[in-house]
Parts: structure tokens; C-alpha cells; sequence
């Protein structure tokens, strides 16, 4: 049995910039957003008082009662700065000051925009965070998801899989060479959040969702296996987001291509 990957290479390579440059980025002017692009937004979230203060200011109750249930001080700042570095890109697209964002909870508990005006009422997004870094995903007119993970050695690649995956995609990882394997499940892992997350459906369904990377391309992407028959097929696209870390995003259809937005010009261009 072969040992090699068939995945397919990553097609978009989303470079992190550091949260301050997007806040330096505050000549914001509206930022119109064709049906077949999807927005990424990379961020590091590392930022110094004065940015952390305003992100705090920006927050409804609710996030800032979940920030201060963190233990750890990092943990809640790094929260702080992701949904304020959210609420600061939402601005850019809705033409709202970051704290007069709404949000709302769809029937199955997606995260999703409240209050809009006709005109901005398409609008979608999709947030990951993970171990300082993070991406927003914005979209016009489809649901869209986007996952983000630090590739970690210390996981047990193959039980997790067993416990999590499709069959084929077990005897895919096994079939993976044991040095590539950590990377390989992390590879698995975002997709397959990806997609869940556009759908707005929690971890429990990631059995039933398979991905099968012999089955697409670079510029088209990957469709996606759902227990259940959608109406129409997701498609995932992996990111490369650098060294030891891995990202996707999922969307409906195969008719959009991703834009890494720029932190340092995205106001302005």
C-alpha cells in the first residue's frame, strides 16, 4: 500500500499580519465584495494596549462577559483581539463603526450578522482562531466556513481518525507514512471543520463528512461527502498558511476563488 499523500497542494497562501496593521489600516472607506470572492483575512493576534483597549471598547456584553471566564490572561487577550479584529473587517464591508455591529445565532447556532440594511443583509463570515493566529473568511451571498490549526506532533493521529473519520479517509491515514501522518490528520481536520462551520453543524457530524483529495484540483477544489445529500455540494480549499500550520475554507459550489486581503492596504484599495 502506497505511503505517499494524495492531497492536493495548497492553491492560496495566506500570509499572517499582525493585527496593529490592520487598525493602522483606518482610512476605511466601504469595501465592495463580488459574489465569487471569498474574502481572507489573516491575522496575528498580537497587539499592544491601546489596541487591545479598543477592541475591548467594541465588544457587546456577551463577548465581554465570555473574555473575562478565560483563566488565563493570554487566552482572554487573544480572544479580545479576534472578535474586535472581526468586528473592525465586518466594518470595513457594512460601513459601520466596530461597536454597532449586531450579532445573531442562526437555528443552528452559526454565528451570523443582525440589524443590516436590505443592501448588506448577503453578507457572511466565518471566524478561526487558534494559538495566537487567526482568519476571518467574508463572503456575499453563501454561507462560508474557514478553519485554522497549528500542526502539533503530539496528537495520536490514527485513533483520532478512527474516532472522527470516514472509512476511506482512515485507510488513507494509514496508508500515510508515519512521519506525515500529524500533518496529514491536520489536513483532514481543517477541511472537515470548514465545511461544518459553513453549514453551521457542531463536531458530531465530522464522521460524516469525507473529504477525498483524489477527487479535485488546485483551481477547482475539493467536493465534499455529506451523510444526508445537500442540495447543492460544498467545496473546501486548503490554504498554505506557512510553516507548521495548515487552513481551509468551505463554501457551496465550486464558483468562487479566495482573496487574501492585505491588513496593510485592504482600506484602501
Amino acid at each position: 500500500m502506497s505511503s505517499r499523500s494524495v492531497r492536493m497542494p495548497s492553491s492560496v497562501s495566506a500570509e499572517f499580519s499582525p493585527i496593529r496593521t490592520l487598525f493602522k489600516a483606518s482610512v476605511a472607506r466601504r469595501r465592495d465584495l463580488p459574489a465569487s470572492t471569498i474574502d481572507l483575512w489573516p491575522l496575528t493576534l498580537i497587539g499592544e494596549d491601546a489596541e487591545y483597549g479598543r477592541c475591548l471598547d467594541w465588544l457587546d456584553q456577551q463577548e465581554r462577559e465570555r473574555a473575562s471566564r478565560f483563566l488565563r490572561q493570554q487566552d482572554r487577550e487573544r480572544y479580545v483581539l479576534a472578535h474586535g479584529g472581526l468586528r473592525f473587517i465586518l466594518g470595513l464591508y457594512l460601513d459601520l463603526a466596530p461597536a454597532r455591529i449586531e450579532f445573531s445565532l442562526t437555528a443552528t447556532g452559526k454565528p451570523a450578522l443582525a440589524g443590516l440594511r436590505p443592501e448588506s443583509a448577503a453578507l457572511t463570515f466565518n471566524l478561526s482562531h487558534s494559538h495566537g493566529n487567526a482568519m476571518v473568511a467574508v463572503a456575499q451571498g453563501r454561507e462560508v466556513g474557514v478553519d485554522l490549526e497549528m500542526i502539533r506532533e503530539d496528537v495520536d493521529a490514527l485513533k483520532l481518525a478512527e474516532r472522527f473519520f470516514s472509512d476511506r479517509e482512515q485507510l488513507h491515514m494509514r496508508s500515510t507514512a508515519s512521519e506525515s501522518r500529524s500533518q496529514e490528520f491536520f489536513h483532514y481536520w481543517v477541511a472537515k471543520e470548514a465545511v461544518l462551520k459553513a453549514e453551521g453543524v457542531g463536531l458530531a457530524s465530522l464522521q460524516s463528512c469525507e473529504i477525498d483529495w483524489s477527487r479535485g484540483s488546485d483551481r477547482d477544489g475539493v467536493p465534499v461527502r455529506l451523510a444526508g445529500g445537500s442540495q447543492q455540494p460544498w467545496v473546501v480549499r486548503t490554504l498554505d498558511c506557512g510553516p507548521g500550520w495548515v487552513g481551509a475554507v468551505a463554501a457551496r459550489e465550486s464558483d468562487w476563488t479566495i482573496n487574501p486581503c492585505n491588513s496593510c492596504t485592504a482600506a484602501t484599495d
